[in-house]
């Protein structure tokens, strides 16, 4: 099966994502003070993180600096993203969990196949595929939650997000690999992305948490010592 090359859709999703960076760095679980500059970088981090860390992965020259429309659509959106939020806080907030977040859940798994997409072509294994599918989606907001000294999104309780990039990449390695020699590129990579947007937009519009494995007390919570009657010894909760 030929694999083409995805240079609209990859500048599409580094856009959506790096306006949701920077209306993400910009709430107060992320802000730390940041400048315009500081924000636009978080933008940055979005919208090419992944890609970057993808190419990096694979050996590849990173496609931002064979191409300078992706610098350009991330500093524009960066920007855009700045209006927002200076127009109104509310209206920012619910354009990031509203509107963006749906066009982020169709971005989404376009970051993955493309990921395992490109490992596939480098004619690396399957599994080497998936893995580098799911980096690339999750790369840019793990680099904007590090550098706010937040806990990476991917291992908190969140919407599915690492679930619908497994899902988009697995779904398209498999049916890549199944159909190799075929000419059936565009169905593989439709169905892949219709399978992990339906997914990523029901996790969003019904908040599925991501599985908790051990609940986790809160942080606000104090210790108080119970005297256990029987064995007069100090318990805590």
């Amino acid at each position: 099966m030929t694999l083409p090359n995805f240079p609209q859709v990859d500048m599409f999703s580094a856009g959506i994502n790096s306006l949701y960076g920077v209306l993400l760095a910009g709430q107060p679980s992320h802000n730390r003070g940041y400048t315009v500059m500081g924000l636009l970088i978080m933008a940055f981090f979005g919208g090419i993180g992944g890609g970057v860390t993808r190419d990096i992965l694979l050996n590849d020259v990173p496609a931002p600096l064979q191409d300078p429309k992706y610098l350009l659509v991330c500093l524009l959106m960066g920007l855009l993203g700045l209006a927002i939020y200076r127009y109104s806080a509310t209206r920012e907030e619910r354009f990031r969990t509203r509107t963006l977040a749906f066009f982020k859940s169709f971005s989404l798994p376009w970051f993955a196949i493309l990921g395992a997409h490109k490992a596939l072509d480098h004619h690396l294994g399957i599994w080497t595929a998936i893995l580098v599918g799911l980096i690339a989606t999750t790369a840019g907001g793990v680099l904007i939650d590090l550098f706010s000294g937040v806990t990476p999104e991917i291992v908190r309780p969140s919407e599915q997000l690492v679930t619908a990039a497994l899902l988009a990449s697995t779904v398209y390695t498999l049916l890549a690999v199944w159909e190799k020699g075929r000419d059936s590129f565009f169905p593989v990579t439709l169905t892949a992305v219709a399978v992990a947007f339906v997914f990523r937009i029901l996790a969003v519009r019904e908040h599925w948490p991501s599985i908790v494995p051990i609940p986790c007390p809160d942080e606000n919570s104090e210790v108080v010592p119970i005297v256990a009657p029987a064995a007069g010894k100090v318990a805590h909760r």
